[in-house]
C-alpha cells in the first residue's frame, strides 16, 4: 500500500539545504574574486603610474640616479605583488570551477529525488482515483440493485 508520505523527504531537504549552502559559497568565492580582480587592477594601475614616472625621471635635464634607482625597487616590488595577486584570482579561478562542479552534482542529485518525488506524487494521485472510481462503482451497482429491488425485478 501507498503512503501518503514521500519516503525520500529527508534526503530530498537534505539535498535542498546543501544546494542553498553551496550557492552562498560560490557567491562568496566569486565575490572574493571580483575583489582581488579590482585589487589587480588597481596593480596594474600603480605600475603603469610608476613607469610614466620613470619615465619622466630619465626625460628631465637632470637625472637623479637615487631617484630612478628607488623607482626602478619600488616597481620591481609591485611586478612581485602583481605575480602574487595572478596567483591568488589564478587560486580562486579554480576555487569558483570546483565549487561550481560540485553545485552542479548536487542539483543533479536534487533533480532526481524532485523526480522521485512527482512519481510518488502521481502514485498517489492515481491510487486515490482508483479507490474513488471503485466507491463510485459500488454506489451505482448499489442503487442500480435498489431500484431494481423497488421495480420488483428480482421477485
Amino acid at each position: 500500500m501507498l503512503t501518503r508520505e514521500f519516503n525520500l523527504q529527508p534526503a530530498l531537504s537534505h539535498k535542498q539545504r546543501l544546494e542553498e549552502i553551496c550557492q552562498m559559497e560560490l557567491a562568496e568565492i566569486e565575490q572574493s574574486y571580483a575583489r582581488e580582480r579590482r585589487a589587480l587592477q588597481l596593480l596594474d594601475e600603480l605600475e603603469r603610474l610608476g613607469y610614466e614616472e620613470l619615465d619622466q625621471q630619465h626625460g628631465s635635464e637632470k637625472l637623479n640616479i637615487a631617484a630612478i634607482g628607488v623607482s626602478f625597487g619600488d616597481l620591481q616590488m609591485l611586478q612581485k605583488r602583481l605575480e602574487q595577486q595572478l596567483l591568488v584570482l589564478q587560486d580562486l579561478a579554480d576555487r569558483i570551477q570546483r565549487k561550481r562542479q560540485e553545485l552542479i552534482e548536487i542539483s543533479k542529485a536534487k533533480k532526481a529525488l524532485e523526480k522521485l518525488k512527482e512519481k510518488h506524487e502521481t502514485r498517489i494521485a492515481h491510487a486515490a482515483m482508483k479507490a474513488e472510481n471503485k466507491i463510485m462503482d459500488e454506489i451505482a451497482t448499489s442503487q442500480f440493485y435498489r431500484r431494481r429491488l423497488a421495480e420488483g425485478a428480482f421477485e
